[in-house]
């Protein structure tokens, strides 16, 4: 707990030094990066420590506010949590350092700086939080600092929209939050963490304070429908706050979810089955629309919808397990969704430092702009095929372990036969895993392989030490869950133990072997790659090279036009789910025996924000202007209409 203490001191100082005037820009910098490195260290020893066993740190502060104490916890839930928080902001923070050195003469960055700081303290203490009152306002000054770090370049009209909406849908989230710790307040009598788990006063409440945490969270993390802020947001964002928001602060939903979880003793069967669902939903739609953008930064967006829809299918298997009696599906899938929180964080954040190097490098996130950038920036290529590969789900990478995970527990319910959604899971797995191939061989490929297709991706040039050293140590850590799966089970386990307090040693055991087999089965695939190269090398030893020109089918004006385009390459997997996406598409076609012109453009407007949530609005801006006559500045009326509404609270209560 010292240790902990020490790094939030360490964010606060940092982000206490952007407010003091006369501090030249750089020494600005340098202070708030070496500041934030100490904390996220010292934060990063402390989680660490805590999942290692033992007893569980905790303080209680007195706090004049009723029923809001300053209560931190760092058991293994929050200790799993800050542990991939910690490690994500120091690679963020270490790559803004040099990221945002092009604009340092531009602006100020003291704004940038102190909410960066925020945000890492107080997603920090979100975790860490032992109390309703203290979770609800770390939770908000988190938004908070959320809002202004995605309203950075706030000169430009879609920046300022991406911002305002990401606060609007957070505030409707936090309002159901509110009614969740309401609702658990009343039932146990106490807003303490530790006094609401096991009690089974809840139970009566269990169904509306389930609907309302899945509503509330599901904001932050982004399960369909609710999601619609993410590709509005990241593209806007700078690429180390969209590497924060899509590596850690979305998972403050899924934790928030999950500690909500583990206060019920007992859930019922439709929670996991509900859970699953929004799980294949937000799964599939979510690489649907991904398959159909140009801009890298806004495909990202939707794939981490896409992986919280994994997560969300891993969590449902491990309530279902445990509410049909099946330990081993439980603790599998709650160990895979766990799982998956770590991994996706971890090459989220590799992937979204990637996009901010290409953008660094060439001035553009539009795919269609890039080409041949492995030639240029091949640190950032393998950094971004690291990813690509972790975030599909293959093996010898991190993405596999966490999925096989929350197959391996949906096969086990599968064969106890119990339930209609267990069957789902794998199919609906498999379609997403297949849709994030496509994907990301489309997005790797148009940016890195063929050639240059504008002038700033022929003279892109590679990031500095202080980019590339987060991304490869990002990459590190992601071959490092590959391979060595087993390292990490342990801590996994320990966290599940707050959702499933008793668990069968020989459940333990056989998780633990399973794991093994995924590690060795990742040695295996490395050895037959290698082996296979060295085979191919041996085959071709002493047979001469020659350089010729690409086949063009006769065609001989060949120029970096005739290469696949982000909407070619993914036309046949997108056109699937075409009635879906609803694909807005402009075309100037030939006319004529010589034509002059052509042209073609389309784009995949979102359908929850562009249809029903603008529609909705219309509807209310209608609302509040035929209103606007209660509004006319007659004092007399405005008494009448107070003593109306407390009538109308006397009489409901009389019939009460």
């Amino acid at each position: 707990m010292t240790l902990f203490l020490a790094a939030l001191l360490c964010l606060a100082g940092g982000g206490g030094l952007s407010l003091v005037p006369g501090i030249s820009r750089r020494t600005e910098s340098r202070l708030l990066t070496a500041f934030a490195l100490a904390g996220c260290g010292a934060g990063l020893v402390s989680a660490f420590h805590a999942l290692g066993g033992g007893a569980v740190p905790s303080m209680d502060i007195p706090w004049r506010i009723p029923g809001g104490d300053v209560s931190l916890v760092l058991d293994p839930l929050s200790s799993l949590f800050l542990a991939l928080h910690f490690t994500v902001s120091g690679a963020a923070v270490l790559f803004g350092y040099s990221y945002f050195k092009s604009v340092e003469g531009e602006r100020s960055l003291k704004a940038l700086h102190f909410f960066f700081s925020t945000i890492i303290l107080f997603t920090a203490l979100t975790f860490a939080s032992g109390n309703g009152i203290l979770f609800l306002f770390s939770w908000e000054a988190m938004a908070l600092s959320s809002f202004f770090l995605v309203g950075f370049e706030h000169e430009k009209k879609s920046v300022r929209k991406a911002s305002y909406l990401y606060l609007v849908l957070t505030r409707v989230g936090t309002l159901c939050l509110f009614a969740v710790f309401l609702l658990l307040a009343q039932a146990a009598g106490s807003l303490q963490f530790s006094v609401i788990a096991g009690r089974p006063e809840i139970l009566r409440v269990g169904s509306a304070v389930f609907l309302l945490a899945l509503a509330g969270f599901g904001v932050k993390a982004g399960f369909m429908p609710f999601h619609v802020w993410l590709p509005e947001a990241h593209p806007a964002a700078p690429s180390p706050v969209s590497a924060l928001l899509s590596g850690v602060v979305i998972k403050t939903g899924i934790y928030g979810l999950v500690r909500v979880l583990s206060f019920f003793p007992e859930r019922p069967v439709w929670w996991g089955a509900m859970l699953i669902g929004v799980g294949i939903v937000s799964g599939i739609l979510g690489v649907a629309w991904a398959l159909a953008q140009h801009d890298f930064k806004r495909l990202l967006a939707y794939h981490s919808v896409e992986n919280i829809g994994i997560i969300a299918l891993g969590l449902g298997v491990g309530c279902l397990g445990q509410s049909l009696g099946f330990p081993a599906a439980a603790l599998l899938g709650f160990a895979g969704g766990l799982a998956h929180v770590v991994n996706h964080g971890l090459f989220k954040s590799l992937l979204f430092l990637g996009a901010g190097s290409v953008l660094h490098g060439t001035g553009t996130a539009e795919m269609d702009r890039q080409g041949g950038l492995w030639k240029r920036m091949p640190w950032t290529g393998f950094a971004v095929v690291t990813g690509s590969v972790a975030i599909c789900g293959l093996p010898p990478l991190n993405g596999f372990v966490s999925e096989w995970l929350v197959y391996s527990g949906a096969f086990r319910l599968i064969l106890g036969g119990k339930h209609l959604a267990a069957f789902l899971v794998p199919p609906a797995l498999a379609l997403i895993g297949a849709l994030a191939l496509a994907c990301f061989t489309k997005a790797f490929g148009i940016q890195f392989l063929g050639t240059a297709r504008t002038t700033s991706a022929a003279e892109a040039r590679e990031s500095g030490p202080a980019m590339i050293v987060p991304m490869m140590a990002l990459a590190g850590v992601c071959a490092f869950i590959g391979l060595f799966p087993t390292t990490v089970f342990p801590a996994l386990i320990r966290a599940v133990g707050v959702l499933v307090p008793s668990m069968d040693p020989a459940v333990l055991r056989g998780s633990g072997s399973l794991l093994g087999w995924v590690g060795v089965s990742a040695w295996i695939l490395i050895v037959l790659v290698v082996l296979l190269a060295l085979f191919r090398r041996m085959l071709l030893r002493g047979k001469p090279v020659a350089l010729s020109s690409t086949w063009a089918c006769g065609f001989g004006a060949v120029t970096p036009r005739i290469q696949y385009t982000s909407s070619s390459f993914a036309q046949f997997p997108a056109s699937l789910f075409r009635s879906i996406l609803k694909p807005v598409v402009h075309a100037l076609n030939p006319s004529g025996y010589f034509p002059d012109r052509a042209g073609f453009e389309s784009h995949t407007p979102d359908a929850v924000l562009d249809r029903f949530i603008a529609e909705a609005g219309r509807g209310c801006r209608t609302v509040v202007r035929r209103a606007r006559h209660l509004q006319h500045g007659r004092m007399q009326l405005y008494l009448a209409y107070g003593l109306l509404f407390l009538l109308v609270l006397l009489i409901w209560k009389i019939s009460l």
